[in-house]
């Protein structure tokens, strides 16, 4: 018995069972004064550049959700999502229970309405 386990701690080691994920990089801060938040995000959901964000996920094909720092209150303030260099549609909703509170929703669409992952700005203003 006492053999075994050095050799399941070696299998774990060598597998990386274990392994902690890899962090992600950190996206290049957005300095714009004029904004309260703001994201620049990938067609996969990574986020390139931000101000006031804690993070996004692609929960679907098109589907996105955008989480606002905390000391930015949405309730008072306006959200602007543009797709850069597309012509396709976009909109957004908050708060959404997929995404909870104090997040944005951005869905992105063809001009014949199906959802198609697509690169995004938002900006919180």
């Amino acid at each position: 018995m006492r053999r075994s386990v050095p050799v399941v701690i070696a299998a774990v080691a060598l597998t990386g069972w274990a392994a902690a994920p890899a962090a992600a990089a950190d996206p290049t801060p957005i300095t714009s004064p004029y904004v309260q938040a703001a994201a620049d995000v990938t067609a996969t959901g990574v986020l390139k550049r931000a101000k006031n964000i804690d993070w996004v996920r692609r929960v679907n094909t098109g589907r996105y959700c955008v989480h606002i720092d905390d000391r930015v209150n949405l309730a008072f303030s306006v959200v602007q999502v543009e797709l850069p260099n597309s012509n396709r549609r976009s909109f957004s909703t908050t708060p959404n229970p997929v995404c909870g509170t104090n997040a944005v929703t951005v869905y992105t669409y063809d001009l014949k309405g199906s959802y198609v992952d697509n690169a995004f700005t938002v900006a919180v203003l």
